[in-house]
């Protein structure tokens, strides 16, 4: 520090203290001071460290990962400074550190290099070269298996620096691309270009949020128009008329009586690591606020080469845009394709299970866009829809389809004709040349790529009336942002100049639904694999449409109010004209009570309603379909909905509904306990409530004529606070006390989707498994799986996840393709898992598996239907396999406990009424049951064995697998018969099988022991003693108790004898051990779970006595479980 500023430091502090530093002579020590300083810097080549940074001269501060940039940069090299020992660093790191992506890791050379370093006049000057940092101008190739820039991306300092000090810098700025704009960019890139067009022109450009996402950051929707008068009469006057009154509009269209007109074109992007499509949005945003016109190169249809030149205002005449940048913001600020919840939202359109998904599809309903283009990446060959068959019997394709054909090859022939690339194709198109010629090979996709379902934004939007594409870029970079946005601007075009046919048609699509017409011109589009035309899928009734959709909420006809209700939100969201009855209205002798909901299907929006309401379409002959075809609310959450086909049945007997709220629960009067019937969501969650908040909450093991085995029983007092939150089924209990299993507060431990089910059902939910009480279809979790952690696995991940586990279980199903399907299964009763269910449900599954074998000792919950028509809808090549095969059941052996589903009960968040079988497992399971105080037991007579048996009597005792005599008595040294130690076996392992026969004589249907022996002996645990006898009043041999206990030991099959001779070795008598009886002595032996009579006797032929069972059969659940 030089005099001067040490003066200039001293003076901010006041005059005062530099006056007293003088007086004491410091100024004199410190120009001594100084001059020592300045003269050791001279004399040294390092840079003081006081020294500030300069700014870095550069000829750039942008990088891009896609194209090789070489920046010229210079500063004034400062006194003392060698510039041979100048070094580079970027973020901090030294530029060796910023490596080359190479065999999925950053471990190539650095992509930052400096080169031409000199000075010339003490200014030093060099060429920094920032190269590719992933080896490719293509930051979506094959090898990068998902996004990776987002972690290289960011603005960084870049510095010279001798010495480790900094003596030059400036910051560069690390994108993909020039045109990048983050999440955190884009709304001041919005306004900055608002600001700027408000001086340019009077455009009307309104930016809003439609919705927030999982993690709360803003959706944007940009609307452009020429005034906002044309917003206006679009969604005061034409929108109003398009649903109303389409036929009319019409008319006025074409007579010129509607006068000047502009219809709606949207632009999308929803999978924002496809980050093209955002950027290519924005900067058409830019040029339709900014310029005065754009212009575009492009080919015509004889082939020519021609430039389009497009007036801004001329085409905001006909035509205003509404751009949604991405839909998903989370996505966007991660670099990620899915959303905060794990979910792909272009495959929640129609389930709408996000909040991003309901938010979007509640604006493309509010404005039923014309033409609809939601930006992707990436397909090598540039496709842009429309689709290859199957397609959907709910749209219709013969008004929709020759428009979205010339709409595609406008926007392929610009987005070829302006970039590098030199092909794009139509996958309707291909497909349709093979139908032709089936020796077509196409260069890009002729099958396989179906619009079948309406997950798709771009599909769903068609069900509006749009011309829906999805546009799949080749690359991401720069060149696949001009590609997409002279595609928008060709379809631009193509609208402008075809304004009134398409909108003409537009409106037919809404007039054959407001007359529920079931036009036959749509049956050419749906063939079946062969491509032979099968048409809409009547099932022997004139009209595809039925003429109404009944909803009650009556508990009466409506299984599931709850549902019912939120099917009503979901239609009022989706622009559905819903009704609710005033009246009772019998059809064919069915009553549907006033305040049932009505969906009248002649009505605009028809085709949506038929979609989310119908059975479906069973298209299993089908080579591919791309994603899940099965919408059908009602079976998939779990409500009744009736089809009415008598036309005005409900005319004058109903109200709109504008509006709807999901009531609370209602009781009948004050009791002491309350059931919750385990019917809907609502009961869990409740439930959850409770648990969270200590509540007692006992869930009943075994069903009644009022109640189900799986109903939860609660408090008056601590339900009533919830009622009013809730809507679930309850009935007073009555005044006695609830008997069932005691549940508890748990945590679960799950990832991604069943995270955010079980969340949103009231679970606590952990990432961590070893804080977890219960694990579902977590990974590596074997060892506490073995320790005695529940899991409960489901589908076919699951069931990979826990193969080994389990002794003698298979599965079988397809290697990876998403077979899914609607089927119907026969459901246990006398199950807390599925006890709450019919005895005949329709469950679903998305990976078409299916159990082959189990244990003897697992516990089947449900088999799929051996009906020949068990297959209701979907796509399931094969399904046929699968009938009369295991769907469900429980293990707990060896100290596992498992509980498996072969279907997918959480698939998309969709099949919400299969929700409840994954509660309940999770309820039922060890770790949920709460400590219930054991009775103290105690007995009299048991001096003699307390010391080696007390413990495994009480225990065998209190779980009721033994009973005492009587007077407090055990009679521990009593002998036992062979049909004693049966039922206590089959009562410690819960062994039971109801409808187990035997014929022995001397085992009588009326005998007390006739169910647990015939249930020993069809778990073959026993066998009869000859000549159709089973001697069960016979004192059982140790040997022939050691014979009983080792196969249930073997029923694991995961306990191996390992060697019989020294096992045996010490007992003298084992010779007298019968042939049939060594190998089971053995391995109990072995185990420690028997011992001899001393340690050099095992007396095979000696009577046991009850104290004897007890100690075995304690020590045996030890090893079993």
């Amino acid at each position: 520090m030089s005099l001067t500023e040490v003066l200039r430091h001293r003076q901010k502090r006041g005059s005062s203290r530099l006056k007293k530093l003088f007086n004491k002579g410091a100024l004199a020590l410190l120009i001594v001071l100084s001059l020592l300083t300045d003269a050791t810097a001279y004399g040294d080549s390092r840079v003081s460290r006081e020294e500030t940074a300069q700014v870095l001269e550069m000829s750039n501060n942008v990088a891009s990962m896609t194209e090789k940039r070489i920046f010229q940069v210079s500063f004034h090299l400062p006194k003392g400074a060698d510039s041979k020992k100048i070094s580079w660093t970027y973020g901090d790191k030294p530029l060796s550190e910023w490596k080359v992506y190479e065999q999925r890791d950053y471990t190539g050379p650095s992509f930052i290099t400096v080169s031409q370093e000199q000075v010339e006049g003490g200014q030093y000057s060099a060429s920094i070269t920032f190269d590719l940092p992933y080896g490719s101008d293509n930051l979506a190739e094959p090898r990068l298996q998902r996004q990776l820039f987002g972690s290289l991306m960011g603005t960084y300092e870049l510095a010279a620096r001798v010495d480790g000090q900094v003596i030059a810098k400036a910051s560069v700025k690390l994108i993909p691309y020039d045109s990048f704009l983050s999440y955190d960019e884009l709304k001041p890139a919005i306004d900055k270009v608002t600001s700027q067009a408000a001086v340019l022109n009077n455009r009307y450009i309104h930016t809003e949020s439609i919705g927030k996402s999982v993690e709360g950051r803003d959706i944007y929707l940009t609307i452009v128009a020429k005034d906002k008068q044309t917003v206006d009469k679009y969604q005061n006057v034409t929108h109003p008329a398009m649903m109303n009154n389409p036929k009319q509009l019409q008319a006025d269209v074409k007579s010129g009586v509607f006068g000047d007109y502009a219809v709606p074109v949207w632009l999308n992007n929803i999978h924002p690591n496809e980050s093209p499509g955002v950027d290519a949005i924005f900067n058409y945003f830019k040029s339709l606020a900014l310029e005065s016109r754009i212009s575009y190169n492009t080919t015509l249809p004889d082939g020519d080469a021609s430039e389009t030149i497009m007036n801004i205002d001329d085409v905001l005449k006909k035509v205003f845009f509404l751009l949604v940048y991405t839909d998903n913001p989370d996505g966007r600020f991660h670099t990620s394709r899915v959303n905060a919840n794990d979910f792909d939202l272009n495959r929640d359109n129609a389930y709408q299970t996000q909040p991003e998904t309901r938010s979007v599809t509640e604006q493309i309903a509010k404005w039923s866009p014309l033409s609809f283009l939601d930006l992707h990446g990436f397909d090598k060959n540039f496709l842009i829809e429309p689709a290859t068959p199957p397609h959907d019997p709910n749209i219709e394709y013969d008004l929709l389809m020759n428009s979205m054909l010339e709409q595609a090859k406008a926007m392929g022939e610009a987005g070829i004709a302006n970039t590098k690339y030199d092909y794009y194709h139509v996958p309707y198109e291909e497909h349709q040349k093979f139908v032709l010629d089936p020796k077509y090979i196409s260069k890009g996709t002729a099958s396989g790529w179906d619009d079948a379902s309406p997950a798709y934004t771009a599909v769903f939007a068609m069900h509006h009336g749009a011309l829906g594409h999805t546009l799949e870029m080749p690359e991401n970079n720069e060149e696949s942002v001009k590609a997409l946005y002279y595609s928008a601007a060709a379809a631009t075009s193509y609208v402008m100049d075809n304004q009134e046919k398409l909108f003409i048609n537009q409106l037919k699509i809404y007039e054959r639904g407001i007359n529920n017409l079931d036009d036959r011109a749509v049956d050419k589009y749906l063939v079946n694999a062969r491509n032979e035309e099968i048409g809409r899928p009547r099932k022997g009734n004139t009209n595809f449409f039925p003429e109404y959709y009944v909803m009650p909420v009556d508990p009466g006809v409506q299984k599931n109010a709850l549902e019912a209700y939120r099917m009503v939100e979901y239609f009022l969201r989706n622009g559905v004209k819903v009704e609710r009855s005033t009246e009772q209205v019998r059809v064919g002798g069915m009553a549907y009570p006033a305040g049932s909901f009505v969906v009248n299907m002649h009505q605009a929006m028809r085709g949506l309603v038929n979609l989310v309401l119908y059975d479906g379409v069973d298209l299993s002959d089908a080579e591919w379909v791309t994603a899940e075809i099965v919408q059908n609310f009602p079976d998939l959450r779990g409500f009744n909905r009736y089809e009415i086909r008598q036309p005005d049945i409900f005319t004058g007997k109903t109200q709109p509904v504008t509006s709807v709220t999901v009531p609370g629960t209602t009781l009948p009067g004050n009791a002491g306990y309350v059931i919750i019937h385990n019917t809907n969501n609502d009961a869990i969650r409740a439930v959850n409530e409770l648990l969270s908040s200590g509540k007692t909450v006992t869930m009943l093991t075994a069903g009644t004529e009022k109640d189900k085995a799986g109903d939860f029983v609660v408090s008056y007092q601590d339900l009533k606070p919830l009622l009013a939150k809730y809507l679930f089924d309850a009935d007073a209990f009555g005044k006695g006390e609830p008997k069932g299993q005691l549940l508890k507060h748990q945590t679960v431990a799950a990832l991604g989707e069943p995270e955010m089910v079980l969340k949103g059902l009231g679970f606590e939910v952990t990432a961590d498994q070893e804080k977890a009480d219960i694990l579902v279809n977590t990974f590596d979790s074997e060892e506490l799986v073995r320790s005695g952690r529940p899991y409960i696995a489901y589908g076919s991940m699951g069931m990979m996840n826990i193969k080994d586990l389990i002794p003698g279980f298979a599965f079988a199903g397809p290697d990876w393709e998403p077979y899914e399907g609607l089927f119907m299964a026969d459901v246990e009763q006398d199950n807390m898992i599925t006890g709450p269910y019919d005895e005949q449900e329709l469950f679903y599954t998305v990976t078409g598996s299916y159990i082959e074998a189990v244990p003897r000792t697992a516990k089947v919950l449900a088999s799929i239907s051996s009906e020949d028509h068990f297959f209701k809808a979907g796509w399931w090549p094969g399904h046929s396999a699968a009938k009369g095969k295991i769907m469900a059941f429980t293990y707990n052996g060896n100290n596992k406990h498992l509980t498996v589903f072969a279907n997918d009960l959480t698939n998309k968040a969709h099949p919400q009424h299969q929700f409840r079988l994954l509660a309940n497992a999770i309820f039922s399971s060890p770790a949920a049951n709460a400590a219930v105080p054991v009775p103290v037991v105690k007995f009299n007579d048991l001096n003699s064995v307390e010391s080696w048996a007390g413990e495994s009597i009480l225990e065998l005792v209190n779980l009721g697998a033994l009973q005492g005599a009587g007077d407090d008595r055990f009679k521990p040294l009593q002998p036992v018969t062979r049909a004693e130690f049966l039922t206590m076996i089959i009562k410690a392992f819960d062994l039971s099988v109801p409808d187990a026969e035997i014929s022995f004589t001397d085992v009588p249907l009326s005998s007390w022991y006739y169910p647990y022996v015939a249930s020993a002996v069809e778990a073959k645990l026993a066998d009869g003693a000859g000549g159709e006898r089973f001697d069960p009043n016979r004192l059982i041999t140790r040997q022939e108790m050691a014979q009983m206990a080792a196969n249930v030991l073997r029923l694991s099959a995961e306990y191996s004898l390992r060697d019989s001779s020294k096992a045996l070795a010490t007992f003298s008598d084992r010779e007298a051990i019968a042939p049939y009886a060594r190998e089971a002595v053995a391995m109990l032996t072995e185990a420690e779970v028997i011992a001899g009579l001393s340690p050099a006797v095992f007396g095979p032929h000696e009577a046991a006595s009850r104290a004897q069972a007890a100690v075995i059969i304690s020590r045996l659940r030890d090893v079993y479980y």
